[in-house]
């Protein structure tokens, strides 16, 4: 256990020498604060953070499926039930009756979160990393107002502030370096890409397995336009590389299902944008060899390919569903007054590759 904690500590430095390599840095003013956690776990595990819970260590799932923080039965940490109920759509299916509490001094690391409401699951799986109890699982809304980092090539997670100065207008990609590639990002987490042409969504969810598109979707993006629907369902396609940087290339998995996207249909408008089904998904396989930075803020994905990867092996801990709670906003207001620490003084512009 020693060893494991003496290499994670270890990547996680490198990781950060890596990322404050520059040679052509912007200003350091751009890059306001941050902090940063060394993921849990190992390859093949979804992003795990450390936490702790009335100052005992537990582990949080990071998801991009879920809007807010959900978990199981956290009495045994001073959990406090507050007699409210609320209604939530459990992958898409609506559930009534569900319980919220009050954790008790929620940690990441170092960093207080205070005690959001958290919704009680019926059924949550109990799983361990290592000695610490996987009790939850945390989305995006607390940290609207920051970038987030998942870097799952180097095992590190963080939270970035970048400035909104005139100056610092190329900060996030000039963050990742050469060979990023940024997407417009709806409400629903979802990149928004072209392939010949036509415009489709792509779900990114590290906590999905494998990389999927439908075969209907593969069909019409084809360069040749000739659809095959003879192929079973497991069989992989690559995207074409013209119209989508950074994610061209990619294997999906072909599944049925989806109709085939209107090549006419203007879906620009960021409210047609979020009622259209996803055409894709992006999932762990993806996430374990690209960098991937959401800028809430300006409401934009940027993906940067990556040759390194996590030493250790995980053990294929992941929580793939979808949940969104339906009642009152029971969630801590996003952090932007949080005193993040300016250890990212200048990341960007990097000679090194990730």
């Amino acid at each position: 256990m020693l060893n494991l904690i003496l290499r994670t500590i270890s990547g996680l430095t490198l990781a950060l020498v890596v990322l404050i390599s520059s040679a052509r840095a912007q200003p350091a003013s751009c890059i306001l604060g941050a902090f940063t956690l060394p993921l849990l776990g190992g390859s093949g595990d979804a992003p795990l953070l450390p936490a702790t819970m009335q100052g005992k260590p537990v582990a949080l799932y990071y998801s991009t499926t879920v809007d807010g923080l959900y978990g199981g039965d956290i009495t045994p940490y001073a959990g406090e039930d507050t007699n409210t109920r609320t209604s939530l759509l459990l992958d898409g299916v609506k559930g009534d009756d569900y319980s919220i509490f009050k954790p008790e001094r929620l940690k990441l690391g170092d960093l207080e979160l205070g005690s959001p409401g958290m919704v009680r699951l019926n059924a949550f799986p109990a799983r361990l990393i290592g000695s610490r109890p996987v009790i939850g699982v945390i989305g995006p809304s607390l940290f609207a107002k920051l970038s987030v980092l998942l870097d799952l090539p180097h095992g590190v997670f963080a939270l970035i502030r970048f400035s909104d100065d005139a100056s610092c207008k190329t900060a996030r990609a000039d963050f990742l370096g050469a060979g990023e590639a940024a997407f417009p990002l709806d409400t629903q987490d979802r990149a928004w890409i072209r392939l010949n042409g036509i415009e489709c969504a792509v779900m990114l969810d590290p906590n999905r397995a494998i990389n999927t598109l439908p075969r209907a979707w593969a069909a019409a993006s084809a360069s040749d336009g000739s659809p095959n629907r003879n192929k079973p369902a497991t069989v992989q396609a690559v995207l074409p590389t013209t119209g989508a940087p950074g994610i061209a290339d990619t294997s999906f998995h072909l599944e049925d299902g989806t109709e085939p996207p209107e090549t006419d249909r203007d879906i620009s408008h960021s409210g047609e944008r979020d009622r259209a089904p996803p055409a894709a998904g992006l999932g762990l396989e993806f996430f374990e060899r690209h960098v991937v930075l959401f800028d809430y803020p300006k409401n934009t994905v940027y993906l940067l390919p990556s040759h390194h990867r996590r030493e250790d092996a995980g053990s294929a801990l992941r929580f793939p569903h979808r949940l969104q709670n339906l009642g009152p906003n029971i969630m801590t207001p996003s952090f932007s007054g949080w005193p993040l620490t300016p250890i990212y003084p200048a990341m960007v512009g990097r000679t090194q590759p990730f």
